[in-house]
């Protein structure tokens, strides 16, 4: 379903947080706010993709791959407020992922071409681009020295931390909470391992004294974490 956005809707994004109503008002004009369902996708993995900017509005996301063999990695957990599909607007190539919603879920668009009229108006907006972009590479490069170098408790202990400083948690006496779940699926997956050895490493560390639990649902609740930063840091 896609409807067409007021300027409230993109003020409420951080990335536009900054403009003036009239820039909303005419930004607004040329967005769309498309909502999916649970499980249905926004792209798939090797379809042209439209250059555009996208954020997530509202619900999650999940980019996945799919390797020749046909086993699936999750590449990215997209949040709330998040730019994600930024490569296109610079190579024009096919989507690298399938994105798919995880829960009711509404993702703001923006057309590359509506993007540049505004831009060469605005170049403060143009460096936001700039800046997110090399945080996505940086990100990939961290990824890809995790999968090839690191063993899967180091890969898994900083996928937790990583869910956690870019998720954010809840604060439980001593522990904290994640906000986001991640069920032994999803994150066997995102570490390139399998859901047995996922489940293994998850129930070693819930044993006295406790690292990181796991409850029913994906509920990650990180117990020690400099001890799990520590672990995190082993290559």
């Amino acid at each position: 379903m896609i409807i067409t956005p007021c300027p409230a809707d993109l003020k409420h994004l951080d990335f536009f947080s900054s403009l003036e109503e009239g820039e909303l008002a005419l930004l607004s004009q040329r967005a769309v706010l498309k909502r999916l369902s649970p499980g249905e996708a926004l792209f798939h993995e090797g379809e042209p993709l439209d250059p555009a900017l996208r954020f997530l509005y509202s619900g999650s996301l999940q980019v996945r791959r799919t390797s020749r063999s046909g086993k699936e990695t999750i590449l990215r957990l997209i949040r709330k407020g998040e730019m994600f599909g930024v490569a296109p607007l610079f190579d024009r190539k096919l989507a690298p992922g399938s994105a798919l919603a995880t829960e009711p879920t509404e993702v703001l668009e923006i057309r590359l071409e509506d993007l540049m009229t505004y831009l060469t108006h605005e170049p403060a907006i143009a460096m936001k681009l700039l800046v997110t972009f090399a945080q996505r590479i940086r990100e990939l490069q961290d990824t890809l020295h995790a999968v090839v170098s690191g063993r899967a408790r180091t890969r898994l202990a900083r996928v937790i931390l990583g869910t956690l400083d870019q998720g954010g948690a809840t604060a439980l006496k001593d522990d904290l909470r994640l906000k986001t779940k991640l069920p032994h699926a999803t994150l066997s997956r995102m570490v390139g391992i399998t859901y047995e050895e996922c489940v293994r490493l998850m129930r070693e560390w819930s044993h006295e004294p406790e690292v990181v639990r796991y409850e029913r649902g994906g509920v990650i609740i990180v117990c020690d974490r400099r001890e799990l930063e520590r672990q995190a840091s082993e290559d």
